[in-house]
């Protein structure tokens, strides 16, 4: 028996087929694992594992409640086993214990389409499924997993170097290198940003939010468990340069109840935001209940409380003496005491916990269980009967002061019945184009789902291994489904998918400016926005402290004004400073030391290139968000005013943008480093392969070549420019095939 039960526990490492609910069983001496019932076959019981394998072996070695609990079971329907092996045929699995889990992950995809697409098709007249589509070439899948892992196109040097590589395991190992890269981190910061509202400058007055910015780069740099990432941000405390998680509450400071429907719909999938002011009118949740959810933060406050000291704490004459030095010392009051209120008031936004809980119902509470103004218990929502007996919810709820540790262990908690599973449906989504859940922040009842069983596979793959995002994004980038062709037909809104392949997306705004940026400095990753973490250090002032003196205070107002001239005197350099270390170089030029030095700089954060007025930066080092009429902002990023609030809906103004706009102007300048590379090769021939290889990561076809060849002869050196004006504007270019 302990043979066997230590290789359930192995084999639960990889995914469970999610046909049935996944039950913790306990043999008689009190060792567990996770699996789900398959059926009683006279004295034995069978179970089936995290990785699809069925386990049969004798009921009474189960503990009493489990026997009986087995014993009242029907057994489970048709397993992904059942799959025809065919429909997972001309696809090589790799040797990996992602490679096994992805198999398992492509079983369950097969068998949805079996169980749940044909047979909603047959209905519409519609003909079926017949498996998953043709597995992408070379061409293909280079330049999708580098848009879906690092978020831009490979460089020419790349997509040769995976050319080239004859490995039978190549496409696995370029998925490990991009994963841990700094291209991923780049990634999956504006992926985060965009869902968490991040933003440099926070709606409150002078408040930014760059060590908030500068956390979360470094949790994903660390590669940190998702549960821990959450966890950190829901129990901050203090002030964003003390401690960078504390950005995530600071956002909404002052407006709880908007951040506590906001954690539920980004952490948990379950949209509340009605139930602050009546009950859900389409779904169980009632206002009650949301106050009781709130109630774990009630006695959390996001600023310093006025009266006493007023907003200067115990030195309420503190600002008098600030405004009488300024003006000794030659300043204009009346242009400066905003920036100074501004400067000063930002340090009143710090998170501290009180003895006393404050939650009560609204003035305005009209139902039966309760009258406005009570006070208002905490209470964990639960999605089912079965949750009274799950260990997420055996939390501590009555000290007031840890209310929100108790809140972030049952929200992060791996038996949680939403938490992992949002965040896997929302990494798959990431990959797919579309969630096996839909809408992402509503998944209140996963037997909507257009695959309920993939969807519970999903979350149970999340918790195996840990909440480790690169781990669970190898899984996926490994399956069958991941690295078939795109489907191109257009699925009504609404209407369930199959994942018979990733849907045809356009690219978001940043894996536009960020593919543009491949295509000018070679190697973005290199170049960093300088001077972040002065922000904090310059503005930070304890506020409670009798000792704290008005000169201390102008100093710092000093140094704080200075920072945007110290980050604008680093700020240097055009098209012909990038590409120092020779990327795309179709040639055998040497780099000459300027170009060295450029390259140095700019990996070291000391110096930024520019192009008119904008910073050649990859989009995770530019301001969150960008200002109107950048390109960032023209192309849909997010305002971070909404969850996932960017859009990919083509319009006018980003036609003209591609057609004549300053990101076009880059790449068609002579001094632009795709033009060095065209000049570097050796024959027209070769400087058209060089074109399509930057920039659509492929050789052209004949029928192209010849129309190079044309446009080359009529013009010239300017057709060259033509080529990259006319590939850039492709259907082919702005969308992840």
């Amino acid at each position: 028996m302990k043979t066997l039960l230590t290789g359930l526990c192995l084999a639960a490492l990889g995914l469970s087929s999610a046909f049935a609910e996944v039950r913790t069983w306990t043999d008689v001496q009190g060792r567990q694992v996770s699996a789900t019932f398959v059926n009683i076959e006279g004295e034995d019981i069978v179970l089936q594992t995290a990785d699809g394998q069925t386990h049969r072996f004798a009921l009474t070695r189960l503990s009493a409640e489990d026997q009986a609990f087995a014993k009242a079971q029907k057994p489970a329907p048709a397993t992904a086993d059942a799959v025809p092996d065919a429909a997972l045929s001309g696809f090589t699995y790799a040797k990996s214990a992602a490679g096994q889990t992805a198999l398992g992950l492509d079983k369950l995809v097969a068998a949805g389409i079996i169980k749940h697409a044909n047979p909603a098709r047959a209905k519409e007249g519609l003909p079926p499924i017949k498996g998953f589509n043709a597995v992408m070439n070379d061409e293909q899948f280079v330049r999708r997993v580098y848009l879906d892992v690092i978020g831009r196109i490979p460089s020419y040097d790349e997509t040769l170097a995976f050319f080239q590589n004859k490995a039978p395991d190549k496409r696995a190992k370029l998925i490990d290198q991009l994963l841990d890269s700094e291209g991923y981190n780049s990634h999956m910061f504006n992926y985060f940003a965009e869902m968490l509202r991040v933003k440099h400058r926070l709606d409150q007055a002078n408040v930014r939010a760059d060590d908030y910015v500068n956390w979360l780069k470094e949790q994903i740099s660390k590669n940190r468990p998702w549960n821990e990432m959450v966890s950190d941000m829901l129990t901050a405390e203090g002030k964003m340069w003390h401690n960078g998680a504390a950005g995530y509450l600071l956002r909404d400071a002052g407006m709880q109840l908007d951040n506590l429907a906001n954690t539920l719909t980004v952490f948990l999938g379950t949209d509340v935001a009605c139930a602050q002011c009546h009950d859900h009118p389409f779904a169980d949740w009632t206002q009650k209940q949301f106050y009781e959810l709130a109630s774990f933060f009630g006695a959390t406050s996001t600023t310093y409380r006025r009266g006493g000291g007023g907003m200067m704490g115990g030195n309420a004459d503190l600002m008098d003496q600030v405004y009488a030095m300024a003006e000794k010392g030659g300043a204009d009051l009346r242009r400066i005491r905003n920036g100074l209120n501004n400067f000063v008031g930002a340090n009143r936004y710090n998170i501290a916990d009180t003895d006393k809980n404050m939650t009560v119902l609204p003035h305005d509470y009209k139902y039966k269980d309760g009258k406005p103004g009570d006070e208002v218990a905490p209470k964990f929502v639960m999605w089912s009967p079965q949750d009274k007996s799950n260990p997420a919810y055996k939390q501590n709820k009555k000290s007031e002061e840890k209310l929100r540790q108790s809140f972030a262990a049952w929200l992060t908690h791996p038996e949680n019945p939403r938490f992992a599973m949002t965040i896997a449906n929302r990494l798959w989504k990431r990959a797919f184009g579309v969630g096996v859940a839909e809408p992402v922040t509503n998944i209140d009842d996963p037997e909507k789902a257009s695959n309920p069983e993939l969807l519970k596979a999903l979350a149970q793959v999340m918790k195996s291994v840990k909440f480790d995002m690169k781990e669970f994004q190898r899984v996926i980038f490994n399956t069958h489904a991941y690295q078939s062709e795109a489907c191109t037909e257009e699925i009504p809104m609404g209407a369930p998918y199959y994942f018979q392949g990733p849907q045809l997306r356009r690219m978001t705004a940043e894996q536009a400016w960020d593919s543009y940026m491949t295509l000018v400095l070679g190697q973005p990753e290199e170049y960093k926005a300088p001077l972040s973490d002065l922000y904090g250090k310059s503005i930070d002032l304890d506020l409670t402290n009798p000792k704290l003196d008005a000169m201390t205070v102008l100093m710092k107002y000093s140094a704080f004004q200075k920072i945007e001239k110290k980050v604008a005197a680093l700020t240097g350099g055009g098209l012909d400073m990038a590409g120092g270390d020779m990327m795309m170089s179709g040639g055998d030029d040497k780099p000459s030391a300027a170009d060295t030095a450029a390259a140095s700089v700019g990996a070291n954060g000391k110096q930024v290139l520019s192009y008119g007025g904008n910073r050649l930066l990859r989009a995770s080092e530019l301001p969150q968000p960008e200002r109107g009429g950048h390109f960032l902002a023209e192309f849909g990023q997010s305002p971070r005013t909404l969850i996932d609030g960017g859009s990919r809906v083509g319009n006018v103004p980003q036609v003209l943008a591609m057609m004549n706009g300053g990101a076009q102007q880059m790449l068609t300048e002579r001094s632009s480093l795709i033009f060095r590379a065209i000049d570097a090769a050796k024959d027209p021939a070769a400087k058209v392969d060089t074109v399509f290889l930057a920039i659509m990561n492929r050789l052209p076809t004949l029928q192209e070549k010849d129309i190079a060849k044309r446009e080359i002869t009529a013009h010239g050196d300017e057709g060259y420019a033509s080529m990259i004006w006319a590939l850039i504007n492709t259907r082919e270019f702005i969308f992840v095939q």
